[in-house]
């Protein structure tokens, strides 16, 4: 397997995530190395509640405003290509959406309006991305063909009595 991930004939998505299991494993044990590599592809992953997708499946649940290596500054909104499972966990391939350096983003002196102006062009490459470094998944408004609005759409859930449901007529 790992003469096959270092082949010029490899697919590009196997070299991306390699980098993943690169940082997980010392590369001097071929052993522990071979075993890491494993990963099985998934076209959908349940995580805390939320259904994330890889975006041949579900557009809408591919969509995602994430940290960037866990580090807690600008939520990024991305596209979800794969999800992988590994030994180690669960793991998402995602290209991000790049950010504007022409443009001023309109959205930022409405702090309590969670949205953000992108360009609608997406990375060159995939970055892993951990089930918790996602924030939320956003609705994507294609604004203009270079820009795009992302909208997070956090969850926020209001408790209902069950009396409410008891009330409601279908």
């Amino acid at each position: 397997l790992k003469h096959w991930l270092n082949r010029p004939s490899c697919p590009p998505v196997f070299k991306d995530v390699k980098s993943l299991f690169d940082r997980f494993v010392s590369p001097t044990v071929d052993a522990i190395l071979e075993d890491s590599l494993r990963a099985v592809l998934h076209a959908r992953v349940i995580y805390k509640g939320s259904i994330y997708t890889r975006e041949s499946t579900h557009v809408g649940n591919s969509l995602i405003l994430y940290y960037p290596d866990g580090v807690t500054h600008t939520q990024i909104p991305g596209t979800i290509k794969y999800i992988f499972r590994t030994k180690h966990g669960v793991g998402f391939a995602v290209q991000r959406h790049l950010p504007l350096h022409s443009y001023p983003d309109p959205f930022r002196h409405y702090p309590y309006f969670p949205a953000q102006l992108h360009s609608s062009s997406l990375a060159d490459h995939l970055e892993v991305v951990m089930p918790e470094w996602v924030v939320s998944h956003f609705a994507r408004w294609n604004f203009s063909p270079q820009h795009i609005v992302a909208v997070s759409l956090c969850r926020v859930r209001i408790p209902l009595s069950p009396t409410c449901f008891n009330s409601l007529t279908i």
